[in-house]
């Protein structure tokens, strides 16, 4: 159970890593997926298992956090220079808010089912 568990970090830190490259999510999404990342390598080692959930938990709470910051602040014109506004770039940066807590999310999963 465990290798297939690690396995799955393996698999998920690639994702994260991935996501982080293709340059499709507006700023700070990337950022969030690197830290991701991070955290599903640090939690892929017993002796960095607790660091790495902490920051796993710490970013999925984050992007949830963030994922409607954009419509908020792009349907305001005093705000529009915290994030991008043009095109799809609100929607672009909810998906990928969705999509790095739902990877940070199952990358703790994992990690707590090795710990087992």
């Amino acid at each position: 159970m465990a290798t297939q568990a690690r396995i799955g970090q393996a698999v998920l830190g690639v994702l994260m890593v991935g996501c982080a490259l293709t340059g499709l999510f507006p700023k700070p999404v990337p950022l969030l997926f690197a830290i991701a990342a991070v955290g599903t390598a640090n939690a892929a080692f017993p002796l960095m298992r607790t660091f790495g959930s902490a920051l796993l938990g710490g970013v999925a709470a984050a992007s949830i956090a963030l994922s409607s910051v954009p419509f908020v602040t792009c349907s305001s014109e005093r705000f529009t220079d915290v994030f991008t506004c043009t095109g799809d770039a609100p929607t672009w940066h909810l998906t990928g808010t969705v999509l790095v807590a739902g990877l940070s999310g199952a990358s703790l999963v994992l990690a707590r089912i090795t710990d087992q």
